[in-house]
């Protein structure tokens, strides 16, 4: 495990999250699984204060990034994206209409969270009840910095 990070808005630079320690992701059956949980919903994929790159890279379907960003990575590297529990967000809002799902944000729609600094589109909220209850930042679009 790192040391506690945080990350920023790779666009504007606005925080996206609290500190954070990397972690590896839940094998399976270590996790609540979303359909086998006894509460309704299920609980979060990652432990609070805990990320991890994502073990399933392209999952999602990206957009490009936005105007005028290039294509650079903001230091992650191809196809790291970056799973964190959904409490350890801040700084970002809902996306109208990409919100669907039966019980919760399924993630069909693309992204659905932006920067709530600059209304970039850096993450997902999953959460219906089928799926884990993650939220999943782009690497493209979030930097990290060590947090003092």
């Amino acid at each position: 495990m790192t040391g506690a990070v945080f990350f920023s808005c790779a666009v504007c630079g606005a925080r996206l999250s609290v500190p954070v320690r990397e972690t590896r992701p839940p094998a399976q059956g270590e996790a609540w699984t979303p359909l086998d949980s006894p509460v309704d919903p299920c609980p979060p994929r990652m432990t609070a204060g805990t990320f991890a790159q994502d073990p399933e890279p392209g999952r999602i379907s990206w957009g490009p990034p936005p105007k005028g960003f290039g294509k650079s990575r903001a230091g992650h590297g191809p196809g790291v994206d970056l799973v964190l529990s959904p409490g350890d967000l801040v700084g970002t809002t809902k996306i109208p209409g990409r919100w669907g799902g039966c019980c919760g944000p399924a993630g069909h729609e693309g992204p659905n969270l932006a920067c709530a600094g600059c209304g970039a589109e850096v993450g997902l909220w999953i959460g219906d009840c089928y799926t884990w209850l993650e939220a999943v930042l782009d690497g493209r679009l979030v930097s990290r910095s060590p947090s003092t």
